[in-house]
């Protein structure tokens, strides 16, 4: 069995149950009176055979325009488009053509539901055109596809809220959980290795004239104790969540010594970058102010981040030239470990950096594009 093409089908349903009682209602008031005479409007009873036919389609469609709204459009569409050819006179605008146009835009991308809406949309306007409600069917047809559309925008706004703040959510659980590990192994861990030390260390003091086997035992037990206290701290200090981007930034620039003025300008939201990106930048300013105070005389530097619907912009510049040297280096055969460190990290996220002298002003430049995720 072949699958129905993806632009077809929807990908969002619409509410259904009470709804579709309301549409039979107002299905029934439409197909009655959209077409006959003033006197003798459409019923299954009397009529011409076009009218009766035509009336049945237009209730069927809009009755079932919430389960199929493609074929509920297309159905009415070809129903009036009938009618009109039969000659029949046609005292209301039917509204089978416009009130599925309405699901339609709400349950299809905009591009899938103009191609699917196109065809039975134009063919009941040419059918209309000339006649009284010409300018009905065109003003209610734009409203009704408006109306989908607004809908299909309103919802998406509101599904795109509900993932940023399960985000934050998941975010804020999985920093707990860390902070709760992290406590649980420096209560634990840390209290015991901490005793340990503390009595191989008394005990090797209590021991000044003792075997020099055992003093040398105790001081590895002592050594390895504190080494391992320190591979803790470290491991701990990973478990701990990192702080915002913004609040990294400024604690970088506070920590500047006074001869270089720090400047920071960040946008006002800056929560779509991803853990990854946010490490990313802070590790390159860090590592750009660094190279800064080395090998610049900069008296200032500017901290720029930027965003756009597809890319983060970061640009870290300086007012000083390179610190003279007074001889001559060798050229090095690789690029310095700082630079190269930095290149690595942004090549890694699918982004890319450029360093050199700034060509708009004297100094340096640092500038990196990161893909928006």
């Amino acid at each position: 069995m072949r699958s129905i093409p993806v632009w077809w089908r929807a990908d969002r349903t619409v509410a259904r149950g009470w709804w579709v009682v309301l549409d039979v209602v107002v299905a029934w008031a439409s197909a009655g009176i959209a077409i006959g005479g003033a006197g003798s409007p459409a019923s299954l009873g009397h009529g011409p055979v076009p009218e009766r036919i035509a009336a049945v389609v237009w209730f069927a469609s809009l009755a079932g325009r919430r389960i199929a709204p493609v074929g509920a459009l297309w159905a009415g569409a070809a129903a009036t488009v009938a009618v009109v050819a039969a000659g029949e006179p046609v005292t209301n605008l039917s509204l089978a053509s416009a009130l599925p146009l309405v699901v339609l835009a709400r349950t299809r991308p905009p591009a899938a539901a103009a191609a699917l809406a196109a065809v039975p949309v134009a063919a009941v306007l040419l059918a209309l055109a000339g006649r009284p409600g010409f300018a009905l069917a065109c003003t209610v047809h734009a409203a009704s596809a408006g109306v989908g559309l607004a809908t299909r925008l309103r919802l998406q706004r509101a599904e795109q809220r509900r993932r940023a703040a399960a985000e934050l959510r998941a975010e804020k659980l999985l920093a707990d959980e860390r902070a709760r590990m992290a406590r649980e192994l420096h209560d634990a861990v840390g209290h015991a290795v901490t005793v340990m030390v503390t009595h191989a260390g008394a005990a090797r003091l209590c021991l000044p004239d003792g075997p020099p086997d055992v003093r040398a035992a105790l001081e590895r037990i002592e050594r390895v104790g504190r080494d391992a206290m320190a591979d803790l701290d470290r491991v701990l200090g990973l478990l701990q969540p990192a702080p915002p981007l913004a609040q990294a930034l400024r604690a970088l620039l506070a920590d500047l010594p006074p001869h270089l003025s720090p400047a920071l300008q960040l946008p006002s939201e800056v929560h779509h970058l991803t853990t990854e990106q946010s490490e990313t930048i802070r590790r390159i300013v860090q590592e750009s102010l660094t190279n800064t105070l080395k090998h610049s005389t900069a008296t200032a530097t500017t901290v720029r981040l930027t965003t756009a619907p597809h890319a983060t912009r970061l640009t870290v510049t300086d007012n000083g030239s390179p610190v003279p040297q007074l001889a001559p280096r060798p050229a090095p055969r690789t690029p310095p470990r700082g630079l190269a460190s930095m290149r690595h990290r942004v090549t890694a996220l699918g982004g890319t950096l450029t360093a050199g002298p700034d060509p708009d002003a004297d100094g340096w430049r640092v500038e990196v594009q990161l893909p928006c995720r």
